[in-house]
């Protein structure tokens, strides 16, 4: 597996936690559950790539069309 790809999920993860920290603590809850949304969609489209690839790299393996 691609370590670089985990750092990203990691990164994108670490980040949105302290935009929710702050915002959270500024009373704004409902931009932080808005910034948490917009991780996660972040996030899965980061995986739904990464499952395309091994979709295609299945099909090459096994010569599928």
């Amino acid at each position: 597996m691609q370590i670089d790809v985990l750092l990203k999920i990691a990164g994108i993860g670490l980040l949105i936690t302290v935009i929710c920290q702050i915002l959270t603590r500024a009373g704004r809850e409902d931009i932080a559950t808005l910034a948490t949304v917009a991780g996660i969609l972040l996030v899965l489209l980061l995986v739904i790539s990464l499952a395309g690839e091994v979709l295609a790299q299945t099909q090459a393996i096994f010569h599928l069309t």
